[in-house]
């Protein structure tokens, strides 16, 4: 009895366990819940699961699932075999999944995008990016006449991270701006007022009381930063509505590493006046000059993980593409020989062969999607593989945009990582705007 207790138990947990992570199970095998294609493209979805099973679709569908269009009515479908996806209309499909006919499998969605065409970057730019507000990077301590020590920022409330963004009213124009205010509010004997952006964006008043310190001036043991400059690359651009995305990775802090707020932001042309060649456990670098009121190219307005975000002011020229290219969906990009587009010498951009080694199965946003090899003999001579100041440098494959170079392996310059273009575009308004045209065109 007490052993066919513990069988029933042990089957019992094994079913619970199969349960629960069956679902990630199909997502690792390639039957996500979401997936996304292009708009008239036919993709395959390679799933690779050994077994057969019935898709249907409720109520009328313009998809079509292995050329076949979805009607209410089931479909047979071999998982072992790629699953041709194909859309000509722009919307949100539902496919449910049944083994034998009968068990619930999977649900998921199917999101038809509208196909966006870009040209593809490959300009050096000059980052200048002005944070909102004054970021908080690192406590200190004011030591005062007497030789004392005091933390007036922490017993405040102030915190690493956090953005100053007035003080007693007054807006902080830069870090050298703070500084002044409170030693000028520290001699009339105020405390000082400061509203406060932590880092979810929640805005706060916070009061400090200033020390004069040892050198006479009036302080709140802190260290503060305004903003970044530095040398990134352009992926794409929209020469009908001016939208560009550039660098396929957050702009951060130094110090802290923490994300930096726009503020205040510019690209502008710069020149590449010589490489620091990567070498195991040390990436090279990019050495780039640019000035502020050099060739203005365009605003920031968006900084995240995806990288940098605006409007161009000037319409940058390129020496591969005089028109516009489509964006590559996830599905359609193939473990296969590319070419990245960026600048090694001056400003001109040159055209590399690079090896996609590795398309990771990302049906929605994320990092790190490509795995990318420097195969082009003649940039591994002249840098020794990826560099600082590459990210952003865009990644074409049959003649489509598919992502942008983003980070180096430290290990291995010859490899890095890729951004997905499809999620940059996404961060842009170039869906939406590309959707309103098609429905404005339809109604017309």
């Amino acid at each position: 009895m007490k052993n066919i207790k513990r069988v029933i138990l042990t089957l019992f947990v094994v079913v619970l366990v199969v349960t629960i992570s069956f679902p990630r199970v199909l997502i690792f095998l390639g039957l996500p819940e979401y997936c996304q294609i292009v708009e008239g493209n036919k993709e395959s979805l390679n799933v690779r699961l050994p077994f057969r099973v019935s898709v249907n679709s409720n109520g009328s569908s313009n998809l079509k699932v292995n050329g076949h269009k979805l009607s209410g009515d089931e479909l047979e479908v071999n998982l072992a075999k790629p699953m041709a996806l194909q859309s000509s209309s722009v919307g949100s499909y539902n496919l449910d999944f049944r083994l034998f006919g009968i068990i619930p499998l999977r649900r998921m969605v199917v999101n038809v995008l509208p196909e966006v065409k870009v040209i593809p970057g490959g300009q050096s730019l000059g980052v200048i990016l002005k944070s909102d507000g004054i970021m908080v990077v690192r406590n200190s301590n004011v030591i005062d006449e007497q030789g004392k020590k005091h933390f007036p920022a922490r017993a405040g409330g102030i915190e690493v991270g956090d953005s100053l963004l007035e003080l007693n009213g007054k807006k902080i124009n830069s870090k050298y701006h703070l500084a002044d205010l409170i030693n000028r509010f520290g001699k009339e004997g105020e405390d000082l007022i400061f509203k406060v952006k932590d880092q979810e964006g929640k805005i706060s008043y916070k009061s400090v009381t200033p020390i004069k310190g040892e050198e006479g001036y009036y302080m709140i043991g802190i260290y503060v930063d305004d903003g970044a400059t530095g040398v990134g690359t352009m992926t794409f651009y929209s020469p009908e509505t001016g939208d560009y995305g550039a660098l396929g990775h957050t702009i951060t802090e130094a110090n802290s590493q923490l994300k930096i707020d726009v503020g205040e932001g510019e690209i502008v042309m710069a020149n590449i006046s010589g490489i620091t060649q990567g070498q195991r456990g040390s990436p090279g670098e990019k050495l780039g000059t640019f000035f502020n009121d050099q060739g203005v190219l365009g605003n920031i307005t968006k900084n995240n993980d995806f990288g940098i975000y605006g409007k161009l002011s000037i319409e940058p020229e390129h020496p591969f593409f005089d028109k516009p290219i489509p964006v590559a969906s996830p599905l359609e990009i193939k473990e296969d020989r590319a070419k990245i587009y960026t600048v090694i010498e001056g400003g001109n951009i040159e055209e590399f062969e690079v090896n996609i080694d590795k398309v990771r199965r990302q049906h929605n946003q994320g990092e790190k999607g490509l795995i990318v090899r420097i195969v082009d003999e003649d940039l591994l001579e002249r840098t020794g593989g990826i560099v600082q100041g590459m990210s952003g440098s865009p990644i074409v494959q049959n003649g489509k945009l598919v992502g942008a170079i983003t980070h180096v392996f430290v290990n291995d310059s010859t490899r890095g990582y890729g951004m997905l273009a499809q999620w940059m575009i996404m961060e842009t308004e170039l869906l939406e705007e590309k959707e309103e045209k098609n429905t404005k065109e339809l109604v017309s």
